[in-house]
């Protein structure tokens, strides 16, 4: 009997494990032995096959000379000890420790997994000095993956990586959505909005996701006090992890702008909403996207690379130019009146998501990309 080979998938936290890569995990494992590590691994434990190995990695979000010195020498330690023939990285973190330490320890194949890169919005040396870093993970790495085509292809134009070197999953995102799980419900619809009291005639508009500067929440906040001094009938609710104490106290001033928590379950939220709102100023894909589509909700977000890959603009949503209050103010006034066409456009969202992001899809398509690597 042949040998299964041994994966190693590398993340900065289990948080993206958990809502990226299960279904990929699951479909992996049935062919490789696969090794996760990451910050809090543990707490995968219920929600993978037992076969699955899990090791605790103590990746800071932040730069962190000593931390990440400690991290890389921990993550080399175990890439020595256990011997893998493939290990894939997936965020920045992760991606630059992780080449460097496969690339070392002489791992056969190295892939890493772009989706998005943090020196977007960055300027000056800051820009340059991130740069420089993601080209070192390409140039360690025997092929990167990314998450968009539209990322691909600022990348190429940037330099950072090569056509022959980089691939793209069907149309792009990294573990797809979960059709069965993110679907359009009344009754999460009725308990929401009786929650948080907003009666049914009410335009409301959504965003979930982590709450800071670079998701564009202040613009959005903004827009939506400009429309709200012309419809009365309208409410903004923002779910996720708030991380900017300045938007946390933005939001007190606003009695219609509504601050819903945490949520481990997105999927149920997303059928409260008119409309998912992600003005996002930088994107590797925009999976949130794509997971409001398949609860046929349209979204409304900003004209960038990842994002403009997830929104069919005039057909599953709309695009705004990027950080412009006055283009999402336009647009939200847009929506109020279409809602008709956001019905439409939602439906086409369920339909087009189906279509191509069904988790298993994507999951299968990475399974013959892996392979693929290995006999080459």
């Amino acid at each position: 009997m042949k040998k299964k080979l041994t994966l190693v998938l590398v993340a900065t936290t289990a948080y993206t494990i958990n809502v990226f890569m299960l279904n990929n995990i699951k479909k992996l494992s049935k062919h490789y032995n696969l090794l996760i590590f990451c910050n809090n691994a543990l707490s995968l434990k219920k929600l993978l096959p037992k076969n699955i190995v899990l090791n605790d990695i103590n990746f800071k979000r932040q730069p962190s000379p000593i931390i990440d010195l400690i991290t890389f020498l921990k993550l080399l330690s175990l890439l020595i000890k256990n011997k893998p023939d493939l290990t894939i990285s997936i965020s920045p973190k992760a991606g630059l420790i992780t080449a460097l330490s496969s690339f070392i320890s002489r791992v056969p194949y190295r892939i890493h997994w772009f989706t998005g890169q943090v020196w977007v919005t960055k300027k000056g040396f800051i820009r340059n000095f991130y740069k420089i870093l993601d080209r070192i993970i390409f140039n360690l790495c025997h092929h990167v993956l990314v998450d968009s085509h539209s990322q691909r292809k600022f990348l190429l134009l940037n330099n950072i990586i090569s056509k022959n070197r980089s691939t793209v999953l069907l149309k792009g995102s990294v573990g797809g959505v979960n059709i069965k799980k993110f679907k359009y419900k009344i009754t999460n619809r009725k308990y929401l909005r009786k929650k948080l009291k907003i009666s049914k005639d009410i335009f409301t508009f959504l965003y979930l996701g982590r709450i800071n500067k670079d998701k564009g929440i202040i613009e959005l906040i903004e827009a939506f006090t400009r429309v709200e001094r012309i419809y009365k009938a309208v409410r903004l609710v923002l779910v996720g992890p708030m991380e900017d104490f300045y938007i946390n106290e933005l939001i007190k001033n606003y009695k219609k702008v509504l601050y819903a928590g945490e949520t481990s379950t997105p999927q149920k939220w997303f059928s409260l909403g008119d409309i998912f709102c992600l003005p996002s100023h930088r994107e590797g894909f925009g999976v949130v996207v794509i997971e409001a589509g398949s609860c046929n909700l349209a979204t409304l977000g900003s004209n960038i690379y990842g994002i403009n890959d997830a929104i069919v603009e005039d057909e599953t949503g709309f695009l705004h130019k990027v950080g412009s209050i006055s283009d999402i103010k336009k647009k939200m006034l847009f929506v109020i009146k279409n809602k008709k066409m956001l019905k439409k456009f939602g439906q086409k969202s369920r339909l087009r998501v189906e279509k191509n992001f069904d988790e298993n899809l994507i999951s299968e398509k990475l399974l013959e990309f892996i392979q693929s690597i290995i006999k080459n």
